[in-house]
C-alpha cells in the first residue's frame, strides 16, 4: 500500500485512532493517516494481524472485540492513556457474515447489530469525552444502510442505516462542541473479506457483483471529510466507476444528491 508523498498540513500531528484497522478498508485508512502525518492507533480482534500492519505503518496497535462494549471503552482507554486525547476517530469495524436473520440464531444477529451499530454508538460517545474542539469521527457505513431494497442481511442493513442516521443526527455537535461527525458509504470494497466472499460465488452471481472499489480510494474519502470543516453530519456515497456523491442532509437524501469529486 503507497502513503502519501509528504504528510498533509492540516492532519499532521494529530492523533487518530482507527477500529477494525487490522486490514482492509482499516488498513487503507491507517496507511492515509499515517502518511498524512497523524500518530494512529490501530484497534482490532485479529491481533496478528494488527500488530503486522501497526509496525509496517509506525502506527500503535490494541486488541480489542469492538462488538463488546468494555472492548470499546478499551480502544478508547488506551489512545486516552496513550496521548492524553484524540483529534480523530475512525469508527469501520464492522462486518457481515451468513447465516443471517432471521435464520441465524439470536445471539449471532445481536452480535453483529453490536459490532456494526452498538459499538459506533458507544464509540462516538467516548470519542466525545476525549476530543478538544477542532475533533472529527468519520463513520464508515455501506449503500446497504440507504433505500428501501432487499438486502441478504437485514441486521447488516439496519445496522448500517443506523450509522447513517446517528451521523445525520450528531451535526448540531459542530455548533455545540466543535466536533464534526460525517459518514462515508462505500458499495463492495476490495478488501480480504470481500475477496473470500466472491470466490464463493457461483459465476453467475459474481457476474451480478457491482466492481470492487479500491480500498484506497476509501481512505481518500475519509481524508477529504477530514479536512473539509464546512461538513457536519454528512454522508459520503462511495461507488466504482462514478463520482462521489454527497447525500444532502433532511428530505429525501437518496433522491437528492450533490457531486463531490
Amino acid at each position: 500500500m503507497t502513503l502519501p508523498p509528504s504528510p498533509s498540513p492540516v492532519l499532521a500531528g494529530r492523533r487518530a485512532v482507527v477500529s477494525g484497522g487490522a486490514a482492509g478498508i482499516g488498513e487503507a485508512v491507517a496507511a492515509r493517516l499515517v502518511g498524512d502525518g497523524a500518530s494512529v492507533l490501530v484497534a482490532d480482534v485479529d491481533a496478528a494481524a494488527g500488530r503486522a500492519t501497526a509496525r509496517r505503518l509506525g502506527a500503535t496497535f490494541v486488541e480489542v472485540d469492538l462488538s463488546e462494549l468494555d472492548g470499546v471503552r478499551a480502544m478508547m482507554d488506551a489512545a486516552v492513556q496513550q496521548w492524553g486525547g484524540i483529534d480523530i476517530l475512525v469508527n469501520n469495524a464492522g462486518g457481515v457474515t451468513g447465516p443471517a436473520y432471521p435464520v441465524a440464531d439470536a445471539d449471532r444477529w445481536i452480535r453483529s447489530l453490536d459490532l456494526n451499530l452498538r459499538g459506533v454508538l458507544l464509540s462516538c460517545q467516548l470519542a466525545l469525552e476525549a476530543m478538544p474542539r477542532g475533533g472529527a469521527i468519520i463513520n464508515v457505513a455501506s449503500v446497504a444502510g440507504l433505500g428501501h431494497g432487499v438486502h441478504g442481511v437485514p441486521e447488516y442493513a439496519v445496522a448500517k442505516a443506523g450509522v447513517i442516521r446517528l451521523t445525520a443526527c450528531l451535526a448540531p455537535l459542530r455548533d455545540r462542541l466543535g466536533i464534526r461527525v460525517n459518514c462515508v458509504c462505500p458499495d463492495l470494497v476490495d478488501t480480504p473479506a470481500s475477496r473470500r466472499d466472491r470466490e464463493t460465488m457461483t459465476p453467475a452471481a459474481r457476474a451480478r457483483t457491482p466492481p470492487a472499489i479500491p480500498a484506497t480510494e476509501i481512505a481518500d474519502a475519509v481524508a477529504t471529510l477530514l479536512t473539509d470543516d464546512t461538513l457536519a453530519g454528512r454522508v459520503l456515497v462511495c461507488q466504482a466507476k462514478e463520482p462521489r456523491r454527497l447525500l444532502l442532509p433532511a428530505d429525501g437524501w437518496s433522491d437528492h444528491v450533490n457531486r463531490l469529486g
